[in-house]
């Protein structure tokens, strides 16, 4: 049944559980004393979305309180359904006699999965199930312990279409339609569900301003939100979805579903909202499609090794390698196996004789292999390489006992156990090379590695992954143990800053995290290196920043950067529309995403602050932060 239009909840009342997520709006909990749609089972768990400060004020109070209450305006039948689907605003939550958040659905158990390690050796933790897992090959979603056949993504995407007809059908637009905010299951049978709904258009409205995921936006200067827009990008999730690639955009990856889908996704994606087909055409033609697809799903992969890299880092999972058959000459096989051979007799031998010192390893980056110790000073990763066979090969000699003896390395226990002896708060210089590591005590400054986490009873590198600012993982056989290491740039802590945050700095100088407001930037994207490049696709960037990392690796950090300018008028193009509210200081411009709800179009843009005679005699508005004057703007408008 459809719940009953709901009343504003106090925030008071509320008695919240666990962090469940964060995003650039605010930051969602679970609630462990309220239910919602009390006829279904005894009521649903519900979460809360509480937003962030700085999207309070761009939030439409009248919007929300519309979403909220529309399943309380339909049919039994659409209510229902509606809730079925979607985590759709069930009330608004308000502290102070504000707005402040809003309860919704908590995420069904079967729009989640059990997450596995593709190394095999971390622990399987419950995720929900993002469309994005499968825009990766079958080798990688069948590996983390997703079970899809071709066959479910063909229902997956026929019940999407089907979706957003519905949801057409009730005037709501998705907007921001992309992967991240698409959840599936396969069973009982092949389903998605929608979350973050207040970012949705409903019939015109919208609760928070307009925005699109990078890599999932509509053609430049299309209104957003619309019904047009949605079939845009249900063809490029479609693209997607079949070429196992994350931004793929040539309709022939459908083409093994048949031609009249391939020709779909051709149309939908046309630059002219106007010649889409509609969702109701895509969920025919798919189920047309369904028969003539596999039904079995793609085994999983043997587990391959890996190593950890630092953990938070945008972009698609790493994809194993694919596996296929080798074909070898024989007498190729017969040198491998016996060189293996000799290898195992060598090492084996070695280990035999070896003392019980310690054996470290680290991992530094995703592209370089673990350092392992040796119980000498110097920790190597050099492969080893059998004696040589070569008759031109230096003549080794036979060395006395007195010799032996005497060249012998002092026990590891005459000297202390870094590894073992270190504690949370601990710092130490890796004075090794790009292959290998050297730790010496240091004190906690610019430079030096700290400790930020102990894990007792392992070796798994991988058991610093989910360890904030952990830069690099080192293990230790002897102790047990993984020790978790952060670096301290000398260029500030936006070293360890993710997407979504906000730095600040001086031109040249330290650069730190900070609460996001007016004036600083917020981290469009991270990257390792210094290829300013990577930047230029990123909307609305408009400034990098390169944060040193360690000397011995590329492990410097680009930081793709975007102005937070007092409202939405400090990136308006030409001929947007705005909305202008208040006067004076308190005037605000939001991108409602919509001509038809603004009252103000730009027309005129000049990077001057101040220059008011630019614009003539059309309004105009400017600002600028005189640390960085290049990034100011004056900007000129007229009334619709």
């Amino acid at each position: 049944m459809s719940p009953a239009p709901a009343a504003a909840v106090e925030y008071s009342t509320l008695v919240l559980g666990n962090q469940l997520g964060q995003g650039g709006q605010g930051t969602v909990y679970q609630v462990t004393n309220k239910k919602i749609n009390k006829t279904a089972g005894g009521g649903w768990d519900v979460a809360y979305k509480e937003y962030s400060p700085p999207v309070l004020p761009e939030l439409d109070a009248g919007a929300l309180a519309a979403q909220v209450d529309l399943p309380g305006t339909l049919s039994a039948e659409d209510g229902a359904w509606l809730c079925d689907h979607t985590a759709w605003p069930a009330a608004v939550v308000r502290r102070n006699g504000r707005p402040c958040g809003l309860l919704m659905r908590l995420i069904p158990a079967r729009f989640q999965f059990t997450f596995k390690s593709l190394t095999g050796t971390g622990t399987a933790v419950r995720k929900p199930a993002n469309l994005e897992y499968l825009l990766n090959p079958d080798a990688y979603v069948a590996g983390i312990g997703l079970s899809v056949s071709e066959r479910d993504r063909v229902l997956l995407l026929a019940d999407l279409a089907t979706t957003l007809d519905r949801l057409h059908g009730m005037g709501i637009a998705v907007g921001d339609l992309s992967p991240r905010n698409l959840l599936f299951s396969t069973a009982p049978e092949p389903g998605c569900f929608l979350i973050d709904c207040d970012a949705m258009r409903l019939r015109g409205g919208t609760a928070l301003p307009q925005a699109e995921t990078p890599d999932w936006q509509l053609p430049g200067g299309e209104e957003k939100a619309t019904c047009a827009g949605d079939v845009y990008k249900f063809a490029l999730l479609a693209v997607r979805l079949f070429a196992r690639d994350q931004t793929a955009t040539d309709p022939v990856a459908l083409s093994t579903l048949g031609p009249p889908l391939a020709d779909l996704a051709r149309a939908s994606l046309h630059r002219d909202p106007a010649q889409r087909p509609s969702p109701a055409t895509w969920a025919e033609q798919l189920t047309a499609a369904t028969p003539t697809a596999s039904a079995a799903p793609v085994a999983p992969a043997v587990p391959a090794a890996s190593t950890t890299g630092r953990p938070g880092r945008p972009g698609p999972p790493r994809n194993p390698a694919p596996a296929g058959p080798v074909n070898m000459p024989p007498g190729k096989v017969a040198a491998l196996v016996l060189a293996f051979v000799v290898v195992l007799v060598v090492v084996l031998g070695a280990l035999a004789e070896s003392s019980d010192g310690p054996s470290t390893t680290s991992s530094r980056s995703s592209a370089q292999p673990g350092v392992s110790a040796s119980p000498s000073d110097g920790w190597s990763d050099e492969p080893y390489e059998p004696p040589s066979d070569d008759p031109l090969a230096p003549e080794e000699t036979e060395e006395t006992e007195e010799q032996k003896e005497s060249e012998e390395p002092e026990s590891p226990s005459a000297s202390p156990d870094l590894v073992a002896d270190a504690e949370v708060g601990s710092c130490f210089y890796d004075e090794g090379t790009d292959t290998t590591v050297d730790l010496r005590e240091a004190e906690c400054t610019t430079g030096a590695f700290e400790v930020v986490d102990l894990h007792h009873g392992t070796t798994d590198l991988d058991s610093c992954d989910d360890v904030e600012n952990s830069d690099r993982s080192i293990s230790s056989p002897r102790n047990d143990l993984v020790m978790c290491l952060s670096f301290l740039s000398a260029d500030g802590d936006a070293y360890h800053a993710d997407q979504g945050d906000c730095v600040y700095g001086r031109k040249a100088g330290a650069w730190d995290t900070q609460a996001c407001e007016t004036g600083n930037f917020k981290v469009l994207a991270v990257y390792n290196g210094s290829d300013t490049s990577k930047c230029d696709d990123w909307p609305r960037y408009n400034y990098w920043k390169k944060i040193d990392g360690p000397p011995d690796a590329d492990r410097d950090v680009l930081l793709c950067l975007s102005m937070n300018y007092p409202d939405d008028i400090g990136y308006a193009e030409m001929d947007q529309c705005l909305l202008q509210r208040g006067s004076g200081d308190s005037t605000t411009h939001t991108n409602t995403g919509s001509c038809s709800t603004s009252n103000i179009v730009v027309s005129g843009r000049t990077p001057h602050y101040g220059a008011a005679a630019f614009c003539r005699d059309n309004g105009w508005t400017t600002w600028q932060n005189p640390s960085f004057p290049d990034l100011a703007y004056t900007v000129c408008f007229r009334w619709k």
